[in-house]
């Protein structure tokens, strides 16, 4: 006898589907990247194990929805809709916005300097505002992940997450903890996490480039959940140890007046002066 339609069935078997294909795309979008720029289908299809026909499926759809676009014959890059949600991220997200407000209330430290303001998505810290001309001697700017273990930047952010979090992610990560400085077992990282919160600002050298030092304080969103991150990195020939509680009680400044502003933007869409 055959077998009721049933509708649910149906749905949840078309929904597993929709969201293989949306994850097989989202890995071809992943392909392309500052040092790749430029892909043939056969190389997206190759890198990632897909059949031929499979690849040029889904760079159809891609291009179909403006998300890939050709350069040449069966060569691609990213499309226009990319780059229209960058711009849509620039204008809504309440942190990139109050990081615009308040840029010019960012110290002068030194002759070269880079002002980073990072957010974190799940397990993930990425750059989402840059300002400086330190551009040449850091690996990073707007749009690049950071190592969670590693830097100042990331590690304000670890530091004021909740234990629960950060037993997981010690867990989880055994090579990046053995390198992260902060400790090889549980107890001593979780105690060097304790004393950079209780310090509040967290200070770095030469974790993630050479010759650089970072300083960062924690950004928190209007339930005190830490969200981010704000740091100035420097040129190591211009740190002057003195300056370094000074510095860090004026980094902690500038972070809660990010955090309030942000807060602010998050509950008024308009643009606040």
């Amino acid at each position: 006898m055959q077998k009721p339609f049933d509708s649910e069935d149906t749905t949840e078997h078309l929904a597993d589907s929709k969201g293989s294909s949306l994850e097989r795309m989202l890995r071809i979008l992943d392909l392309f990247t500052e040092h790749h720029p430029i892909w043939t289908v056969d190389g997206m299809g190759n890198a990632l194990g897909f059949t031929r026909s499979t690849a040029y499926r889904y760079v159809r759809e891609l291009a179909e929805a403006n998300l890939l676009f050709q350069v040449e014959a069966g060569r691609y890059a990213l499309g226009a809709r990319i780059i229209t949600w960058d711009r849509q991220l620039r204008v809504s997200d309440p942190l990139v916005r109050a990081a615009h407000s308040l840029e010019s209330t960012f110290p002068q430290w030194g002759a070269e300097q880079a002002w980073l303001v990072c957010r974190l998505f799940k397990d993930q810290v990425v750059c989402i505002h840059q300002t400086g001309n330190l551009s040449n001697q850091v690996s990073y700017s707007r749009g690049s992940p950071r190592p969670l273990f590693m830097g100042a930047t990331s590690k304000a952010i670890l530091a004021n997450m909740g234990s629960r979090h950060q037993s997981q992610l010690f867990l989880e990560n055994p090579s990046d903890i053995e390198s992260s400085n902060l400790g090889k077992t549980w107890e001593v990282f979780r105690r060097s996490l304790q004393r950079l919160r209780r310090q509040g600002y967290v200070l770095s050298t030469s974790e993630v480039d050479a010759d650089v030092f970072g300083l960062a304080a924690p950004i928190f969103d209007g339930d005190g959940k830490v969200v981010g991150s704000i740091s100035c990195v420097r040129p190591t020939s211009q740190r002057d140890s003195e300056q370094d509680e000074v510095q860090g009680q004026q980094i902690l400044a500038l972070a809660d007046n990010l955090s309030q502003l942000m807060t602010a933007l998050a509950h008024r869409p308009e643009v606040l002066d």
